[in-house]
């Protein structure tokens, strides 16, 4: 569990970075931003909350060497006391501003915060969050302080969206810290610069990251390589999304074996999914291993991406949820049309 109850922001800087391929400049500032209480703790709240639904952590990573990253590297100088904070701030700001050579991205303030006294796992740690705003919001402001009212309209960030953030704990640092981050504005190839270039992020080997592979693993091998190998219905398709969907929902810990086995059942699926299962992971880079703690989490945030549903034409999607023995299809001569037949005791 994370908590922000009791951290507070000890020192902020803040910096304007522009566009490198439009001839923006990064604006740096001379020293750390002086914080007064009520702004600190409005300031804690827009950079926190955004963080406090459950997610998996990430950690810093580079193809050849961790050390090799720059913003790993500046951050554990921040972390060991090796690098003045706002001179590392800097430092950060221009690694931001060389990635940002995309036309597509926006100018925007960037925040480096350190927070103390964070609760994580139910452990004291410090933090640092990084952050940009690039959406920028028109409010409407009626001054009273004259004789006659004004009303005056002004643009500034809006404080329940944070568009690009991400939190780095001072734990695990030989594995390249634990991090949580986010990007609510960028959704194409322009938003690799902070999450990728920028960053350089990759999900770390926790429970959450290793329930969500396994279950995405599942279902395109489900939806896509089954039906390219074997004689597959979309009612059997169905009928191995639920088994898989109802391990995760019903078991504590996914063993391997076991899963493959009440999943898909048959010797030569089995054999299948192996092949795939293999590939998969040695395409992705990733290794969630044989046996883990299910993250309930991760299941109900995959769940959605599990479901069964069979779309007839444009008239009919049918949600399965259990039993597919309950289901017959066929062909009508009369109509020339295909059926399906649907076994039920109650309706609601």
């Amino acid at each position: 569990m994370l908590h922000f109850n009791t951290g507070f922001i000890d020192s902020l800087s803040v910096h304007i970075i522009g566009n490198k391929a439009t001839d923006d400049k990064a604006e740096l500032t001379d020293a750390p931003f002086a914080l007064q209480p009520d702004l600190s703790e409005i300031l804690k709240t827009y950079f926190t909350n955004p963080f406090l639904k459950p997610a998996g952590f990430e950690r810093f990573h580079h193809a050849s060497d961790l050390e090799y990253n720059t913003c790993y590297g500046i951050v554990s100088k921040l972390f060991a006391g090796e690098l003045e904070f706002h001179t590392g701030s800097i430092d950060l700001a221009n690694w931001l501003f060389e990635q940002s050579n995309n036309h597509f991205i926006k100018k925007g303030e960037f925040f480096v915060a350190y927070f103390k006294d964070v609760i994580m796992e139910g452990e004291n740690v410090d933090c640092i969050g990084l952050f940009k705003s690039e959406t920028k919001d028109k409010f409407i402001k009626v001054d009273t302080s004259g004789k006659e009212l004004s009303v005056l309209v002004e643009e500034g960030m809006y404080i329940n969206k944070l568009d690009k953030g991400a939190l780095i704990f001072n734990t695990a640092r030989e594995d390249g810290f634990r991090v949580l981050s986010i990007d609510n504005t960028n959704k194409g190839a322009e938003a690799r610069y902070w999450m990728n270039d920028f960053l350089g992020l990759q999900p770390a080997a926790d429970d959450f990251h290793n329930t969500g592979t396994v279950m995405d693993m599942a279902r395109l091998f489900i939806t896509k390589t089954l039906p390219d190998e074997f004689d597959v219905s979309k009612v059997n398709k169905a009928d191995y999304l639920n088994r898989s969907v109802e391990y995760f929902k019903t078991q504590d810990q996914y063993k391997e074996e076991e899963f493959v086995q009440e999943v898909f059942r048959h010797p030569e699926v089995v054999e299948s999914f192996d092949r795939f299962r293999d590939q998969y992971v040695k395409e992705n880079d990733i290794n969630p291993g044989s046996e883990f703690d299910i993250s309930r989490n991760a299941v109900k945030k995959k769940f959605a991406g599990m479901r069964s549903v069979l779309k007839l034409d444009k008239n009919f999607h049918v949600y399965i949820h259990g039993d597919t023995s309950l289901i017959e299809n066929g062909f009508d001569e009369k109509t020339g049309k295909k059926f399906y037949k649907f076994y039920y005791e109650t309706e609601s």
